[in-house]
């Protein structure tokens, strides 16, 4: 029963930091430095970098297949705005990278009352060079350039400190377990 409960939970949420004996997650892992500027137009249409989204000690930068027509990255970013506050009251601001355009982020934002950067990746991009992207989906199809659901935790020296990324879309990390482990980071 133990067995098959530590399994089920390193297959979910593969917290690259634990070591839970799973396989490598693809994309950049814990302890290295993350390999892209993140240069990507905002909500407002403003271009934005890895170096412009940085809190004080941080950023969590959640990748999400669509705020447009995704209701489990919906549910997600909601739920992630809910979290603001205790997010910066670590230091770290919060980010989300999608493949929607500027308007459908625009819309989402506003209807939901987003407080923090929302970077629009429409072509998948960003996904594609950081290895992120959900390969169920092949070249061709409506989905390509999608990722898997990922957060990342990165300090200010760019470093990835905490990495959740799970193996379907319809599962999402609980925020308060993130929250405390990069509490108990003390970055």
């Amino acid at each position: 029963m133990v067995r098959s409960l530590l399994a089920a939970f390193c297959s979910v949420i593969i917290l690259v930091i634990s070591g839970c004996g799973a396989s490598a997650a693809p994309g950049p892992s814990v302890g290295v430095a993350f390999p892209h500027e993140l240069s990507a137009p905002d909500q407002t249409g403003q271009r934005r970098t890895l170096n412009s989204v940085m809190g004080e000690k941080g950023v969590a930068i959640f990748f999400v297949r669509s705020a447009d027509w995704c209701p489990f990255c919906q549910g997600q970013l909601v739920d992630a705005n809910r979290h603001l506050a205790q997010f910066r009251a670590l230091g770290l601001n919060v980010v989300s990278v999608s493949v929607d355009g500027v308007e459908e982020i625009s819309t989402f934002a506003a209807a939901q009352n987003i407080d923090y950067t929302m970077l629009a990746d429409p072509a998948g991009d960003i996904n594609l060079r950081l290895g992120i992207r959900d390969e169920q989906y092949p070249v061709g199809s409506a989905q390509f350039g999608v990722p898997r659901p990922t957060l990342y935790v990165i300090d200010r020296m760019y470093t990835v400190r905490l990495l959740y990324m799970e193996p379907t879309y319809r599962t999402r990390p609980d925020l308060d377990a993130v929250l405390r482990d990069a509490a108990a980071l003390r970055l």
